[in-house]
């Protein structure tokens, strides 16, 4: 606890009441000002964005390589494990950039259904509008909003999985943040790890690999998983799976890495878009009915038998349809506390209670609550992609 109350009174963090929006939001002075004015001002003044990064995928190059806050830094000694998302939680954070108006009733829904596991629930805004905004739909679903803070932190996406802290646990019990390299032309977001890891007073470290953390997940004990898109991505490099499990063993603590291939027509690649580890060891693995989708009924298959032959149990859990090119998704999921958030949608109900049981079975002793995610979805993720939960 003394270290997580470090982290909200570097952020400015005190005791808000809940109607006044303007006690709600948080002027995060601490939090340091890397990017500058504009993030834009790393690109050469003659290259736009797009012919930059053409450039970037024919020889390498990247404007980040050299910036102080973006670099790759050297693997740290003293990393011990990632901790499973299983684990204990001792906080929840949430980016809400603006622009997905449409999506706030099911942040709504969620942020209240998970704030009440967490001693802080963090969302990070880039105006009091927004605060406002998504703080009277949480009062309109009945929130207990005493421990939900508004952070003032530019962002350009919601998908706060994918570009947020990855926290570690060092040897000596300490912890470490881990800032993956994001996508091209998202500066706001990649920098946003490092940014946090100054306002906390905590180690930073930026592996050489660029990825996503919803294509990555730890079971606590070693084992990791990922998908061949991890590889593919840093192929310019010249990286092969090896030198991908290499990196995260230095930078992550995996002493395995279980890579996994990816679901054909899927835009993400992502592994939680079909699989989630619950524990150390166990995870649950999409099953595609073969007349839904014979393809990537095999791929799931093929999936499950590699966790298993690498000593993982493995259950199975129904997948809803993608006839649409929609990969909905339930093991998009996300485990907080006493909670399991699990996405359902109001267009597939097939297999809906199929899978809530198998969730039930998987984490017992915890509430399962379903979360409509019929609209997040279209944007080819839930509620695994928009959160990160911080480990105790």
């Amino acid at each position: 606890m003394r270290w997580l109350f470090s982290i909200y009174l570097a952020l400015g963090l005190g005791a808000c009441g809940e109607e006044d929006i303007r006690d709600k939001l948080v002027e995060a002075d601490d939090v340091p000002s890397i990017l500058g004015a504009k993030a834009d001002t790393m690109l050469p003044a003659h290259k736009t964005a797009g012919e930059l990064e053409a450039q970037i995928k024919a020889d390498g190059w990247d404007p980040r390589d050299q910036h102080p806050s973006y670099a790759f830094t050297a693997a740290p000694s003293d990393v011990s494990r990632l901790p499973s998302e299983a684990e204990p939680v001792q906080a929840l954070l949430v980016g809400w950039p603006g622009g997905a108006s449409g999506l706030t009733s099911f942040f709504a829904k969620m942020i209240a259904a998970g704030a009440t596991e967490v001693p802080k629930t963090v969302v990070y805004v880039s105006s009091s509008t927004l605060a406002s905004q998504l703080l009277s739909a949480l009062n309109s679903h009945g929130a207990d909003t005493d421990n939900v803070y508004f952070v003032n932190l530019s962002l350009d996406t919601i998908w706060m999985r994918d570009y947020g802290p990855l926290m570690v646990k060092t040897k000596t019990g300490g912890k470490r943040i881990i800032d993956l390299r994001y996508y091209y032309g998202r500066w706001n977001d990649d920098v946003a790890p490092t940014k946090l890891a100054s306002a906390w007073s905590l180690p930073v470290s930026r592996p050489p690999l660029e990825a996503e953390g919803g294509n990555f997940q730890s079971d606590g004990a070693g084992s990791c998983i990922t998908t061949t898109w991890m590889v593919e991505q840093n192929s310019g490099w010249g990286y092969t799976a090896q030198d991908v499990r290499s990196i995260l063993k230095s930078y992550l603590g995996c002493q395995t890495t279980v890579i996994l291939p990816t679901l054909d027509g899927e835009g993400t690649g992502h592994v939680d878009m079909y699989v989630t580890i619950t524990g150390p060891k166990a995870a649950l693995v999409g099953k595609y009915a073969t007349s839904d989708d014979p393809v990537n009924a095999q791929i799931a298959n093929q999936a499950a038998t590699m966790l298993a032959n690498a000593g993982f149990t493995v259950t199975r859990i129904p997948m809803p349809t993608n006839y649409d090119g929609v990969f909905r998704s339930y093991t998009n999921s996300l485990a907080v506390g006493g909670k399991v958030l699990v996405p359902v949608y109001s267009d597939d109900r097939r297999y809906e209670s199929q899978a809530l049981s198998v969730f039930r079975a998987a984490y017992p002793g915890r509430t399962i609550v379903p979360i409509d995610s019929t609209a997040i979805i279209q944007w080819a993720g839930a509620i695994h992609c928009v959160t990160m939960t911080l480990g105790s």
